[in-house]
């Protein structure tokens, strides 16, 4: 259209906003580069909260309510008219924020005029430096806002039709932002500023307007005219957000790719750059509580991007961020300048080193001049303490809040205070006399950095406290300077506590000075609790095996610092920390603990802890159930599929002598069943005999149960051959030979025949004398019998059952009660003395034989046997044992399990065992109880020390937990908590247990501590 080819002011004017504010203000970083990145390639919006009614002026980074957070884009759309009073701290982002706000407005402006953007939002920005305008409005306090916006405009956007801003204000129309009250120098002009603001609000009504100020107390009457919110530091997503723009930026920059395929390339680069960084900020709690001030985090970027690295140490870039404060920014303000920044380090450094002999992190204004006072007339004579305070009060290097001053960061005074030592070499004594000092170890540090820490290490050494000697290794890592004699000490010091003949107090020192320097590097979670950014290293957890004699974990611990400790076991990974806290707790007040879950998968921790780790990590242990946090894209170490059990089980049947001794136990167990039967009828003969004996000699009179005992002896008779042809024996005759081979179970089959066979025959016989025996006896109960009873006669059958009776007794017990040592060796005993139903079988955990044979692994085991049918194409006899006893058990192959390597699974065993015991008041639920108190037992070697099962406990194990349960699906509704979890659970704790003795699993569990 015809408007487009000649653009007005207003486009002109809009684009000239654009172009001015395109690059971020870089003129204030001491380290630049040969690229200044583009405001909408980095910028990170900065959350601003309202500030509190009762909030005094020293609460800024306190201020607001993290679920109150508001962006300014957010707060500028609300309302058809806002007034905004934004407060900050130096370097908090104020200035770049207005200018985001200027150029969005500005381009919504620019996108309508070509046909896009949202008429709705159609505002004019302007934003003014008011430390720039302070002196026109100072000078004349009625000049207009219209004219005060030419002036500071100029002839940029071209010439200015008449009135053109005029009708704009007048319209409504404009974004008016009022930049850095506080950088007006003098009191009595920001106040006149101030008032000058006030009058123009409600004279250009429906325009927004935003003012900043570092402080609350600076703003004056517009404390009152407008909404008053404060910028929040950033946070840790902040933070990295920040880091992956700029470097994505600079590497844009730097390679000129273009295309997708290039594109993906730099993303790569600078996505591992930004990494890099913020690791080293997330390791050093120092640097990432500058980085949370958006002109710190910058600086740092700045310095990191271009430098390839951070400055040599902390005390460098500590310096050179406070020559920026001190001078740089000033400058590209054009701020005045009392001093040389020289001279004014050296001022705050003597400050800062009064500040910390005095224990205090801020102090009265008139403490600070008495302080300053003497020193300031040593570089002028014209510049008072109050006008000094107040020019390096606005640089961001002190604060002052309701007559208090202090420094922005306690870090700037401790490396301030360790300049002013550096500077007066007097005063090295000093620090040497605070080495037990905990105050002072900050600045001890920075001194050590830059000058000679002899002194310091010898001191620390001859005090011998773990606080002390802490800081001697520390020392001796930062310095660049020290006696070799003294570091060679160290190193002997250090040494010694891995001597089999070091003492467990010196052991534990040095213990206690690796817990305390591994917590200096951290991570930061949201709510503020610090997560170590390395694990527990190899040579720490081996002192505490030393000092605790612990179960050593599942990969090999030897005194190696550079090695992550691993395959360290719940229990242990909770004692470490008991034990670390009974050696720092009291000595240096330091308190560590296992991490929470939720902790570590925090985006910004996993990342740093996904970078950082070794890749022998794959996961840690978090309070408060002993659970673990599972390394992002590995699987998980404790869970195995349903498939892995079927496997093992198999792997047990076919191995081990497990399924012979199931079936023998079972086969005997018939066998002594047999045998109280027969016992039960030689008790019966007995009686019968005297029974006969009195009816002899009772004159025609019956004798009371003569009868009975007849009939008893038949009945139990049929219940002996009943148990001839029991499922155990009938199926394990009619089992193909070629499977009992292969299943190795000749002997059971022995044992059957002969039950099936010539025992079986015996009895029938004595059944048969003793059916006739009745038979003679029942003649007493017919009417005619009792006067002509013939009582010889039935004592002659009797005697003649008897006789029967014997060889089929014979028979039975030679079965059951066979020496053969191949009984012995298949039943996994030394020798066979006395068979018998309690009879323990130490192959199945040292249950009774009664046991076995009653319960589900005798039934599992037939179960394979009558399904097996050599003329079809069966499957294979383990494959099917394994299946049975697992589909029984509701593992499926898919089933996921998960080991107990937490909690000791014992405990959880004992409450189980325990609460069925309570219910098994008349021993009906003997079967499960013992079950229970025996696989309790079995598991103790393995939950306390982490021995692992021999193949044949493995198998045991594995076979009786899965018997005992009730047969849930785990997959189930409501199965995952219950009695056959647990269950399940030593299955898969036993198979998992084994696997990593083998080498077949991944052992990467580790502990990382938590410091709140």
């Amino acid at each position: 259209m015809q408007a487009s080819a000649v653009p007005g002011y207003g486009y002109r004017y809009r684009r000239w906003v654009l172009d001015s504010l395109r690059y971020i203000d870089v003129q204030d970083l001491a380290t630049g580069g040969d690229h200044i990145p583009e405001l909408g390639d980095v910028y990170v919006d900065v959350a601003l909260v309202s500030r509190a009614p009762q909030q005094g002026p020293g609460d800024l980074v306190a201020a607001g309510d993290a679920s109150a957070r508001h962006t300014i884009d957010e707060l500028l759309d609300r309302r058809a008219r806002v007034v905004l009073a934004l407060i900050g701290q130096p370097g908090s982002g104020k200035s770049t924020l207005l200018a985001h706000a200027a150029r969005r407005s500005g381009a919504t402006t620019v996108w309508s005029h070509l046909g896009g953007g949202h008429p709705g939002r159609r505002r004019v920005p302007v934003l003014l430096a008011l430390r720039e305008r302070a002196d026109s409005i100072v000078v004349n306090p009625a000049i207009s806002l219209p004219d005060v916006i030419r002036a500071a405009v100029g002839t940029g956007p071209g010439k200015e039709p008449g009135g053109w801003w005029e009708r704009q204000l007048e319209r409504g129309r404009c974004l008016i932002m009022l930049d850095g009250l506080d950088e007006v120098a003098r009191a009595d002009d920001r106040i006149a500023v101030a008032e000058w603001i006030e009058r123009q609000i409600p004279a250009h009504p429906d325009n927004h307007f935003v003012v900043t100020s570092r402080s609350y107390d600076l703003l004056g009457p517009l404390a009152t005219a407008a909404d008053v919110l404060v910028a929040r530091p950033f946070t840790a997503r902040q933070i990295q957000l920040f880091l992956d723009r700029w470097y994505l930026a600079a590497e844009r920059h730097a390679t000129g790719a273009s295309g997708r395929t290039a594109g993906r390339a730099v993303q790569l680069r600078a996505r591992e750059s930004a990494e890099r960084l913020n690791a080293l900020l997330q390791a050093n709690s120092a640097l990432r509580d500058l980085a949370v001030n958006p002109l710190l985090l910058t600086m740092i970027a700045t310095a990191h991007r271009y430098r390839g690295a951070l400055p040599g140490s902390r005390a460098d870039l500590y310096g050179e961020i406070c020559q920026v404060l001190l001078s740089r920014r000033a400058q590209a303000k054009d701020l005045p300048e009392l001093l040389s920044w020289p001279a004014k380090q050296m001022l705050l450094a003597s400050l800062a080193y009064q500040m910390m002999r005095d224990r205090a992190s801020d102090l009265p204004a008139a403490r600070v001049l008495e302080i300053l006072g003497p020193q300031l007339e040593r570089y002028s004579s014209s510049v008072t303490g109050e006008a000094f305070l107040d020019n390096v009060a606005r640089n961001g290097l002190l604060v002052e809040a309701e007559g208090r001053y202090a420094f922005t960061h306690l870090t700037f005074q401790e490396y301030l205070a360790a300049r002013h030592v550096s500077a007066n070499s007097d005063l090295v004594k000093s620090l040497v006399d605070s080495v037990s000092d905990p105050w002072w170890h900050e600045s001890i540090l920075l001194y050590a950095a830059t000058a000679d820490a002899s002194p310091i290490v010898r001191a620390c050494l001859d005090s011998g406290t773990i606080a002390s000697l802490t800081l001697a290794f520390d020392c001796a890592e930062a310095s660049t300077e020290i006696d070799p004699d003294l570091r060679r000490r160290l190193d002997r010091e250090r040494q010694r506590a891995y001597e089999p003949d070091c003492s467990a107090a010196h052991r534990r020192l040095i213990a206690g000075v690796q817990v305390a320097r591994l917590v200096r590097q951290t991570l930061t979670t949201d709510a503020g609790t610090r997560i170590c950014a390395r694990p527990v290293p190899a040579d720490l957890y081996w002192l505490f095996l030393a000092d605790t004699a612990a179960p050593r974990p599942d990969r090999p611990c030897e005194p190696d610092a550079e090695q992550p400790a691993s395959g360290i076991w719940g229990i242990e990974a909770q004692a470490f920390v008991t034990w670390a806290n009974a050696i720092t707790a009291t000595a240096t007040g330091l308190e560590v603990r296992l991490p929470r879950r939720e902790e570590l998968q925090e985006e910004g921790i996993a990342g740093a802890l996904a970078h950082q780790l070794p890749a022998a990590v794959t996961s840690a242990w978090t309070q408060p159930d002993l659970g673990l946090w599972v390394r992002p894209g590995q699987p998980h170490p404790h869970q195995l599929a349903g498939a892995a059990i079927g496997q093992a089980i198999a792997a047990d049947a076919k191995n081990t002598a497990m399924l012979p001794q199931i079936l023998t136990a079972t086969i005997l167990d018939v066998a002594f069943s047999i045998i109280r039967d027969l016992d039960d009828i030689r008790a019966l003969s007995g009686a019968l005999a005297r029974d006969l004996a009195a009816r002899a000699r009772s004159e025609g009179r019956a004798v009371e149960l003569m009868h009975a005992h007849a009939h008893a002896i038949v009945l139990t008779y049929a219940h002996a051959l009943d148990l001839t042809r029991a499922a155990a024996i009938t199926t394990t005759c009619s089992a193909a030979p070629d499977l009992i081979r292969a299943l190795d179970l000749t002997r059971p089959r022995a044992l059957a025949d002969a039950l099936a066979g010539d025992l079986t025959g015996a009895l029938e016989l004595a059944r048969v004398r003793a059916v006739e025996l009745a038979a003679a006896i029942d003649e007493d109960l017919s009417i005619l019998g009792a006067f002509d009873f013939d009582v010889e006669h039935p004592r002659e059958l009797g005697r003649v059952h008897a006789a029967d009776l014997d060889r089929a007794d014979v028979l039975a017990r030679t079965i059951a009660h066979d020496p053969d040592p191949e009984l012995a060796r298949v039943l996994g005993l030394a020798r066979v003395d006395a068979l018998g139903p309690a009879l323990p079988l130490p192959g199945i955990l040292g249950l009774p034989l009664r046991w076995i044979a009653d319960g589900p692994l005798a039934g599992t085991l037939l179960q394979v046997l009558a399904a097996h049918s050599p003329a079809a194409a069966s499957p294979d006899p383990y494959q099917a044992f394994a299946h049975a006893l697992a589909s029984r058990a509701g593992i499926q192959e898919a089933t996921r399990l998960e080991a107990a390597l937490g909690a000791p699974l014992t405990d959880a065993l004992r409450q189980l065992t325990a609460a069925e015991a309570d219910r098994d008041e008349r021993g009906a639920n003997w079967s499960r109880v013992t079950g229970l108190r025996h696989l309790t037992d079995a598991c103790a070697p393995m939950s306390s020390t982490h021995q692992t099962p021999s193949p044949a406990q493995a198998a045991a194990l594995r076979a009786v937990a899965l018997a005992l349960t009730n047969g849930a699906d785990a997959g189930a509704a409501g199965s995952g908590g219950g009695p056959d979890a647990v269950l399940r659970t030593v299955a898969a704790t036993v198979t998992l247990a084994e696997s990593r003795a083998k080498g077949q699993s991944p052992v990467g569990e580790t502990i990382i501590l938590a410091v709140e």
